[in-house]
This record gives structure tokens, sequence and C-alpha cells, in this order.
């Protein structure tokens, strides 16, 4: 105290926010104020060789200077309208002033101060996956999350068991969050889909009128800081791994929401979470405590050096994942054969299916399709039976920007009463339509073919539930898959079937573990060995 006197040693107070005298009326503390706190406390100080945090040397400090002038936004004891629209409370009183941006209005010391947990740990190299991987392939109860990047949702979750089932499924437009404000426990619902659409439109409205465009990435950052948190507890709840979109696989789906570099800035977030997992909530002994963390993945190199793993961490092929029926594994993989050139190729297209009938009974055509005919695959793709029942199916048209509804039988028998061609006698009709030789008879046959087995059909600027997945095959109970009548245990609309078939994937993946590897996938044959997978589940 002596030096302090002189002037020769200055002492500063170490202080952050939540060493605030209005603490007590806000929630937990910050992360980084728990370290602290630890780095001092009794037991990491006591323990005999067992300390687990340590303070290392090479602390900085920096001035920043005032910025802004200090001025009161909201006078304390004043109301303050919420900005959410959905949380529960609509108003906020305050006991003290607030000051916006109050840390830019005063002069300040930083001090950036480095600490080591589990500093005793060894840095060493010792095959991390490879144990990860032991430890799930021989573990019955690991549960799977399946994530999709949605067209209808930002992101979508499914959790499914090792033997396929759905446990719980949900989408990730809104975060639902709780905090204490003193003895009561407040909610706080944003839906960040509506916000970041609202958000996008005024920025593109201000690029128009020349207007300041406010920016949105720290709304998107805020949005995947909360993602990363609800898997975690999803993660812990389920004792699951998670499986996401391989962006290095043939990445061309343009109409997400998440673009590739946020959904690779959510990746990077979900990575360092869970290089150490910690909630704030546990006392200092329990598991997931910032004493005790979860290290479930690596620590983050580069998105090069991923591969297909990096600990809980599977990568998939995002392909043919959600175009694919869940209840059969109807995949329509013959499309572009289906497209209308000329009439001789049209003929030669029809020569390869080996039926086409109208179903009295059941008010429907039938195509029935091998597609061993079209294709040449070292994996059997099968046979299929592509039915038009179902009355809603809708078309886009990109040039005139308008979606159609239309009831594909009832198209077919205008079609073929146009030609004179007799349906409802329960013939095949191969044989009837060959000596037709018009343009437009074979491509609106082909046409409707093709819609048929289309399978995701969007109706634009509607909800989820005009977002499904109709199949045109038939289940083993002869029931066709509409996800607008899906149950519980069903993927619910077609971002949903997104991401219970991104889990299955990782279902596979887990099932070719051997001696803690990942099974090779050899060029040319993934997805012929994924459709199998997939046929193999229903």
């Amino acid at each position: 105290m002596k030096l302090v006197e002189q002037g020769r040693l200055y002492l500063f107070q170490i202080y952050n926010k939540d060493f605030s005298d209005n603490k007590k009326q806000k929630g937990t503390d910050n992360l980084h104020t728990l370290y602290w706190k630890a780095l001092f406390s009794p037991e990491n100080m006591n323990k005999k060789d067992g300390a687990i945090i340590k303070l290392n040397d090479e602390a900085e400090i920096f001035w920043r200077k005032a910025s802004i002038d200090r001025k009161i936004t909201h006078p304390k004891n004043q109301a303050i309208d919420n900005k959410n629209p959905l949380n529960s409370k609509k108003h906020s009183t305050f006991a003290y002033d607030l000051i916006k941006n109050k840390r830019f209005t005063e002069d300040k010391f930083m001090f950036h101060c480095p600490i080591t947990i589990n500093f005793r740990c060894s840095n060493g190299e010792y095959g991390y996956n490879e144990k990860v991987n032991q430890f799930v392939a021989d573990n019955p109860d690991i549960h799977i999350i399946g994530i999709d990047r949605g067209e209808r949702h930002l992101l979508y979750y499914t959790v499914i068991d090792l033997d396929g089932n759905i446990k719980e499924q949900g989408s990730l437009n809104t975060i639902v969050s709780q905090y204490k404000t003193g003895e009561r426990t407040e909610t706080n619902e944003v839906n960040y889909h509506n916000l970041l659409d609202k958000k996008e439109q005024e920025r593109a409205d201000a690029r128009l009128a020349w207007t300041a465009i406010e920016n949105i990435k720290e709304i998107k950052s805020g949005y995947l800081s909360q993602v990363v948190h609800k898997l975690a507890l999803l993660v812990e709840k389920y004792n699951a791994v998670i499986v996401l979109e391989n962006l290095n696989m043939g990445f061309k789906r343009g109409r997400v929401k998440v673009e590739k570099q946020v959904y690779q800035n959510f990746e990077k977030a979900l990575i360092q979470k869970f290089n150490y997992l910690v909630f704030k909530n546990r006392s200092y002994a329990e598991n997931g405590s910032f004493a005790n963390g979860y290290q479930l993945t690596a620590p983050f190199e580069s998105f090069a050096k991923l591969g297909r793993q990096t600990g809980i961490l599977y990568y998939v092929d995002p392909s043919y994942t959600s175009h694919i029926c869940p209840k059969t594994g109807f995949v329509n993989y013959i499309n572009n054969y289906l497209k209308y050139t000329n009439v001789e190729t049209a003929k030669l297209t029809l020569a390869k299916i080996d039926g086409f009938k109208f179903n009295n009974a059941k008010g429907y055509f039938e195509f029935v399709i091998d597609y061993d005919k079209f294709i040449n695959s070292k994996i059997s793709l099968g046979k299929w039976t592509i039915c038009t029942a179902g009355d809603e199916r809708y078309s886009y048209d990109p040039k005139t920007k308008t979606t159609t509804k239309y009831d594909v039988t009832k198209e077919l028998q205008n079609l073929l009463a146009k030609y004179n061609v007799a349906y409802d006698d329960g013939k095949d009709l191969l044989g009837k339509i060959k000596d037709i030789d018009e343009k437009g008879f074979y491509s609106a046959l082909l046409y409707w073919l093709r819609l048929t087995m289309q399978l995701r059909y969007t109706v634009k600027g509607t909800g989820d539930e005009d977002d499904y997945i109709l199949s045109p095959v038939a289940d083993k109970n002869g029931n066709f898959y509409d996800s607008r009548k899906a149950k519980d245990n069903e993927p619910k609309n077609a971002d949903a079937n997104g991401a219970y078939h991104i889990a299955l994937k990782g279902l596979q993946t887990i099932k070719g573990i051997n001696n803690g590897k990942l099974a090779e996938i050899k060029k040319g044959e993934g997805t012929a060995a994924w459709f199998k997978f997939a046929r193999e589940q229903v």
C-alpha cells in the first residue's frame, strides 16, 4: 500500500456487468465470469493435486477511449415496450437509468487474461474420432439428431433411435428461452424466421430508398448461438450424435433460408461449443458444469480438414434426403429420362415401362417402372408401381412465377379421351397408344408422369402444410404417405422429411463403423448404397 501511496504501483478493480449492484435483477453469470470465480474458488485452490483451472501469464490491458456522448435513453421506473411481440412480458421497468451503448460512452481499461481448463491433461494425439466411434458403435442407447437447412424453416431437427424411429422433431424457426428476473421466471420467444424476413425486406427497401441499411449479421449470430444451445440440450437429453449436411459434396440447393456461409458459421459455432460443452446452471462437481465440461468434438482447424467427422458430429451427402418417401424408400431417379425431346425418343422411353393402366377399383392410373431398365447400377434400384393417387399436386412455372394445382388422374383421363384411347377396361394402355405420333400427346403424358413422381409439392407464400411430401408409391399397408396427414412418429412436412433422412444417413454411417473407423465410400457406389439402406428401414 506504501507503493500505491507513492504512485509507483496502481491497483485496478477487476469488474464486469455480473458484479453490478443491479445483478440481482438479472440472470445467471456470464460463462467467463463463472470461470474467473472458479479460478479462485476453494474447490480449485484447495483440492490437493487436483486443481482444474490454471491462471496463465501473458495477460493484457487495453485502453479504449470514449467514442459517443453519454445520455440516458430510458429513465428509471418508466415502462419500456418489448421489441419482440412474442415475448410473454410486453413491457419492462427498471429501477435504474438505461444508457444505450453505455460501454462506448466512457474511457475504459479492458483486461484480457488467459486461463487453461484441465491443464494437467495431455494435448497429445490419441485418436479422438476413433474413440468416439467405438463408444457409439457399442452403445445401444445412442440416438441420432439430423439437421436440415429447410425451405420453410431456417433449420429443422429430427431425433431418431437406432431402429430409425422418430422420437422428437421440430422447427428451429422460433427459439423459446427462459431466464430469471429476481424470483420470477420469464419466457422469451423469438421467431427468427419472420424477424430475418422482415429485416431482409427492410434492407431491400432501404437500398431502393438510399437510406441506412441495418446490419442483420448480429441477428443471425444471435440466432445461431441460440440454436447451438438448443442442440446441446438435445444431445445430453438423448445421448445423441449430430448429423449435418456435408457442404463439400455437391451443394446445390438454392432455395434454403440459411445460406452456405451462415451454415458454416453454425457448424463452426457448434464445433467450438462442443469442444468443451458447459451448462451455466450446473454446480462445480456436476457433469456438464464449467469444471466438468463435456468434450464432444476435436479442436476446429479448418473446414477442409473436417472430413466426415469431428467427434459426435458426422457429415453426410445431402443428396436424396428431401425428395424421398420415408415409408417406401422411393426416389425419383429417372426424371431426366422423362423429359420430352421428340416423339421417337418418347416412344423409346415408354417401351422401357413394364405397364400402364387405369385401376378401376382404386380410381387412379398405375405405371410399372423397373429402374434397372433405365440405369445401369451395381445395386438394383428396384421395380416400382407409380400411382396417380391423390388429387392435389402442384407445379411452379418460373416464367410466370405462378403455382398451379393439378389432379393428375383427371388430366390423364382427359388426355386419353382427347386421343380416343379407352382406359376404363383395366387393360394395359401401352399397346393402345403405340400408334399415336403427335408431339402434344407424348409431351403431356411424360409431363404428368414426371409430376406424379415429383414427391415434394410446394405452394408459394403459404404455410408448412403446403410444403409437403406426397408419395406415388403405396407402402406395405397400401397407403400413400402424405406428410400433411403424418403421425407424430412420421415426418410432418417436407423439411422434416429432409432432417429425418439426414438422420437416417447418420444411422447408415454408424452401422458401418468397424474397429473405430467409418466405412469407406467407394466412388460411384454411395447413392445406390443409400437407396438400398433406405428401403431396408421401411
